[in-house]
């Protein structure tokens, strides 16, 4: 029996789900409109929200024209007012979130027509979380979030249950490219959780100081004095060591600190997170950290329901759609990867849309 992307996100227990994208324009809307899609109208109304700063009727790098979001009566949008009144859908106004983007405060509303939106995107985590909340306050089955570019915080498990992952051929040239860059999105997304409780012990001390903290080999416990993203080289040397060492990171973890725990002499550093969304660090250095013998382990994991993949390029380009699921799948071969294209007609749920299970 082949999984759809609307089954992935039908799984038990997951009622919020994140889209995020490995690239602008990879095709996270297309695989949000096959879910909605997919979705039967029994299993109740589902609640859409975007995060970012999206909103504008064209692509701000590339100009082309943004793909709309198809609702049906019955959902929840949260989106700026004057977006409402650009597309097709008829709905009701709920309430007003205060929640501010660059199109206005968003509002919270109901389809009672079916047609075409553009959702405004929600700036701030806390706004994420209370729009979620508001939304299962009105009722809803489920929420869908679709994440922006390069800003995973759409798929913090704070914020949502499950990911869907969008790539395609906006990606590179090639399948081989498509699934080089694809590769080191998902080494990022799946990290795998810490399971040492000492390695936890010290991400929660990390926490409560809300600065980094490390354990040398010999067990002996720092709180850095610097927070934030700030690091001062001499101290982290100097708390480190000799020998292998963990790292507890309270919040985001940089280039900056990657280089000065590569430039070690001796051992071995794990580095502690909280989420794979707080690793902003470039794909260069992660890969030289890794090289150096380095692991970085977090303490929740994200939940990675399936990778939506579109063989087609807002750019005009196309890549084999078979070939490039395949290639996805053997990245993943626990996760199922499905084929999405947006046609002319807006999705189905039967065309333009193929899947593999794994």
């Amino acid at each position: 029996m082949s999984v759809s992307l609307a089954k992935a996100v039908s799984a038990p227990g997951i009622r919020t789900v994140a889209i995020v994208g490995c690239s602008k324009n990879s095709g996270k809307t297309t695989a949000l409109n096959h879910v909605l899609a997919g979705l039967p109208p029994e299993g109740g109304p589902c609640g859409l929200l975007s995060i970012g700063i999206d909103g504008e009727e064209h692509d701000f790098w590339l100009g082309v024209p943004k793909p709309r979001i198809h609702v049906r009566p019955g959902h929840l949008v949260a989106t700026a007012e004057r977006l409402i009144r650009g597309g097709t859908a008829r709905v009701r106004v709920l309430h007003r979130t205060g929640a501010l983007t660059p199109l206005g405060e968003l509002v919270l509303a109901r389809v009672e027509e079916e047609g075409l939106l553009v959702l405004a995107g929600v700036r701030h985590k806390a706004d994420v979380r209370r729009i979620v909340e508001a939304m299962f306050r009105h009722h809803a089955a489920r929420v869908i979030i679709d994440g922006s570019y390069q800003r995973l915080m759409a798929a913090d498990p704070e914020v949502s249950q499950g990911v869907i992952l969008a790539t395609g051929a906006i990606l590179g040239r090639s399948v081989r490219d498509v699934v080089r860059r694809t590769r080191e999105v998902l080494e990022r997304l799946r990290l795998p959780p810490a399971e040492d409780p000492e390695d936890r012990a010290l991400w929660e001390d990390a926490t409560r100081h809300g600065r980094p903290t490390t354990r040398d080999a010999c067990g002996r416990i720092v709180v850095l004095a610097q927070p934030g993203m700030t690091v001062d080289e001499p101290e982290v040397r100097r708390a480190l060591g000799p020998g292998d060492a963990v790292v507890a990171a309270p919040g985001v973890v940089s280039d900056r600190l990657l280089r000065v725990l590569q430039g070690r002499r001796t051992g071995k550093v794990r580095v502690v997170v909280a989420d794979p969304t707080r690793l902003f660090v470039s794909p260069p250095v992660y890969r030289r950290f890794l090289a150096r013998g380095g692991v970085v382990r977090v303490v929740r994991p994200v939940r990675l329901l399936a990778i939506a993949v579109n063989p087609a390029s807002v750019l005009g380009s196309e890549l084999p759609a078979e070939a490039l699921r395949d290639a996805v799948q053997a990245l993943a071969p626990d996760v199922p990867v499905v084929v999405t294209r947006e046609s002319e007609s807006g999705p189905d749920g039967g065309t333009g849309c193929s899947q593999r299970e794994p």
